[in-house]
């Protein structure tokens, strides 16, 4: 009777939280990244320079189902997976939280479940921003429902490997992988608390299909030098400034917001000795990414995203931990949900001045759009304005990288090339100027 209550409220959460991610993909003003991801979908591809390719194959898939020339349209256009792709991430965490085996706990209320995932910031906004960890989310939150089930259930030596639940692990392993390569950590903290999946046939056999899927993305690599390897290995280094450090925990806060990054580190401390595999393994996902991104800021600026996988255990952790809901913590949780609520509504209304970086772009590109004359343009500098000119108006956009910025998809595109000959519209060096034939040497000059 309890499971059926709490399936049929879990169920009106669900479509309520839907909403509010659909609303916030139609009106909240597209970012810059987004943007460039959709440049992702325009040239599918088995890799892209920056990432693998799940997010590019989400903004294709979004554009095809949400054609249109409004503005809330082309917003969806982008966005419209992601959202329906985070409703199934929430989903899969409360099914992850039915799997525990104790029954005083695998039922518990809905309420509390929502409250936390409702307040962790990063985890809210990647509801309709359609970035990298959107998809990534979502396969982590598969693998650790496949994961609590392998460890479930009993592995003799003896039994079939292959079975339904060992190729979800393998297919969220390399959905994960398909995301971000950051997930190799997540594979890689798992084994780390439970060395028996060293000898679990189960286990390797879910590896293998993995692999198996991992082989196209792996070839895209071979055949272009490892452009998104090289980059991520070697040329985000920088040299070290204590602010890198120092940076490090407030911008964790502003990601799971401070109370909940300190409870899931204090109960992540309690667990990480566990006799529960389960929750021993949540235990070092937690540590271990707190701990590897905070001695990679050693080595140049951590972005503070790249820690939001962890928000998958961080809601299990504390979700399943009865001892700590007492009537403050449940007030102080639906607060934060609150003000995030508050700070949606706020989002959608444009009202942010254009220096926050989250309104004022489309103006930004008017004026752009008036200097072109209808030509295509030839920009230099970041890859977020011609991503941000493409999305706003179709027409073509390119860059050139001048010698002051880094790589990205725009060189292994050459889109350039096809606007040699061609009369265009120059965004270069600080000027402004209109060719009647775009030349190598406006490229280059």
């Amino acid at each position: 009777m309890t499971q059926t209550r709490n399936a049929s409220r879990i169920g009106l959460w669900l479509l309520l939280w839907g909403v509010l991610d659909l609303l916030c993909a139609m009106f909240c003003e597209i970012h810059a990244d987004e943007a460039y991801y959709r440049l992702y979908g325009q040239f599918l591809a088995w890799g892209y320079f920056d990432h693998p390719p799940m997010v590019g194959l989400m903004t294709a898939f979004s554009d095809l189902l949400i054609p249109g020339t409004h503005l809330i349209l082309k917003n969806l256009s982008v966005r419209l997976v992601t959202v329906l792709l985070h409703v199934a991430t929430v989903y899969v965490v409360w099914r992850t939280l039915e799997e525990k085996k104790d029954p005083l706990t695998s039922h518990r209320s809905p309420f509390t479940f929502i409250v936390v995932a409702a307040s962790l910031p990063m985890f809210c906004a990647y509801g309709f921003l359609t970035t990298p960890d959107a998809p990534l989310l979502f396969f982590a939150a598969l693998f650790y429902y496949a994961y609590r089930r392998h460890l479930n259930t009993p592995n003799p030596l003896t039994s079939n490997p292959l079975t339904p639940n060992t190729i979800l692990l393998g297919i969220s392993m390399a959905g994960m992988l398909y995301s971000k390569y950051i997930a190799v950590l997540v594979i890689a903290l798992t084994v780390a608390a439970n060395w028996r999946l060293l000898k679990d046939g189960k286990a390797w056999t879910a590896v293998g299909i993995a692999a198996v899927l991992m082989l196209p993305h792996l070839w895209w690599q071979y055949a272009n030098n490892f452009p998104s390897f090289t980059y991520h290995l070697v040329s985000r280094s920088e040299a070290y400034k204590p602010l890198f450090t120092l940076e490090f925990i407030p911008n964790q806060w502003a990601v799971f917001n401070p109370l909940v990054w300190a409870l899931m580190l204090w109960l992540g401390a309690k667990a990480l000795r566990s006799e529960d595999l389960f929750r021993r393994t949540l235990a070092w996902t937690v540590w271990g990414f707190q701990l590897f991104f905070l001695l990679m800021s050693f080595r140049g600026h951590v972005e503070p995203h790249w820690t939001m996988v962890t928000s998958i255990p961080a809601i299990i952790l504390l979700a399943e931990e009865e001892r700590i809901w007492n009537r403050g913590i449940t007030i102080a949780f639906g607060s934060l949900a609150s003000l995030l609520l508050i700070a949606r509504v706020v989002l959608m209304l444009n009202i942010l001045p254009p220096q926050t970086g989250l309104t004022g772009k489309q103006a930004q590109m008017e004026t752009i759009h008036e200097e072109a004359q209808g030509l295509p343009v030839v920009f230099d500098g970041s890859f977020q304005t011609p991503s941000l000119y493409r999305f706003y108006y179709d027409d073509q956009a390119v860059l050139v990288r001048n010698a002051y910025d880094r790589y990205t998809q725009y060189d292994l595109l050459h889109l350039e090339r096809d606007l040699l000959g061609q009369p265009a519209c120059v965004h270069r060096f600080g000027k402004v100027y209109i060719v009647d034939s775009l030349t190598p040497e406006d490229l280059h000059e």
